[in-house]
């Protein structure tokens, strides 16, 4: 009877995630990052269903200690990166595998949890969609 009760609030939770995800739109605008003209700056605005560019376009998946990421911009261009964390460096006391970890947890758990009036600032490298990518979210609560 247990498994069966978190069975059916994993369900109802997932179709809530599922229902609040399809009723967001996004914005997405692109820079050189100054300075440096090898880098971007990518602000993915998340709004409401209405606010969704007709251009526009942000996809990512989560896989095995892998997340991707590829957009399409308002203006019609494309990019898109990667944050990977090596699951075989898990117990590392190096200071860059417990940063990849922290990044991935965390740029996960930023995505498991978008919503209406986030914004993602992703800093990536163009023309190397392949690469990793720095992820921040900002929200801002308006009315």
């Amino acid at each position: 009877m247990k498994v069966l009760k978190t069975s059916l609030i994993l369900a109802t939770l997932a179709l809530t995630g599922a229902a609040q995800a399809a009723s967001l739109g996004v914005s997405i605008e692109e820079q050189p990052r100054p300075g440096v003209p090898q880098a971007r700056w990518t602000t993915v605005n998340i709004g409401d269903a209405y606010s969704q560019n007709q251009n526009a376009k942000f996809n990512y998946s989560v896989s095995n200690y892998t997340i991707n990421f590829s957009w399409t911009t308002n203006d019609g261009a494309t990019g898109g990166c990667n944050i990977y964390y090596d699951v075989n460096k898990d117990s590392s006391t190096n200071f860059n595998d417990q940063v990849a970890k922290r990044r991935y947890d965390t740029t996960k758990a930023i995505l498991t949890n978008l919503k209406q009036g986030d914004e993602l600032f992703i800093q990536s490298a163009f023309g190397r969609d392949g690469d990793p990518c720095e992820v921040t979210l900002r929200h801002s609560i308006s009315l």
